[in-house]
C-alpha cells in the first residue's frame, strides 16, 4: 500500500512539471499584443486539466479514494473534454474565416 502511495506522489510530481510548459507560454502570451486569445484559452483549459489530476493524484495518494475515484477523476475527464470541444470549435471558425477571406478576395478580383 505505501509503495503504491509513493507512486501516485510521482505521478504527480510528473504532471507538476508537465504543467511547467503551459504554464510558461500562458504568463509569455500575457505580454504579447497578438491575436492568439483563443490560443491562450485553450492553453489554460490543458493547464487546467494538467492540475486537476495532480490534485486527483495527491488526493488519491491521501488515501481518499472515494473522493478521488468518484468526483476528481470525472471532473478531469469533463475539462479534458471540454478542452477537446473548444479546441474543435476555435479551428472550425478560424478555417471558416480563412474561405470566406478567399472567397471575398476571389470575388474582389473579378
Amino acid at each position: 500500500m505505501l509503495e503504491t502511495q509513493y507512486y501516485t506522489l510521482i505521478k504527480a510530481i510528473v504532471y507538476i512539471v508537465a504543467a511547467i510548459i503551459p504554464s510558461y507560454f500562458i504568463l509569455k502570451s500575457r505580454n504579447t499584443s497578438n491575436n492568439n486569445n483563443h490560443l491562450r484559452k485553450i492553453t489554460i483549459i490543458l493547464l487546467g486539466f494538467i492540475l486537476m489530476q495532480v490534485f486527483y493524484h495527491i488526493v488519491e495518494a491521501l488515501g481518499f479514494r472515494l473522493l478521488a475515484n468518484g468526483v476528481l477523476e470525472p471532473l478531469s475527464m469533463t475539462v479534458l473534454l471540454l478542452f477537446g470541444i473548444i479546441y474543435l470549435v476555435t479551428t472550425l471558425r478560424i478555417k471558416n474565416k480563412k474561405q470566406q477571406q478567399q472567397q471575398q478576395q476571389q470575388e474582389f478580383k473579378t
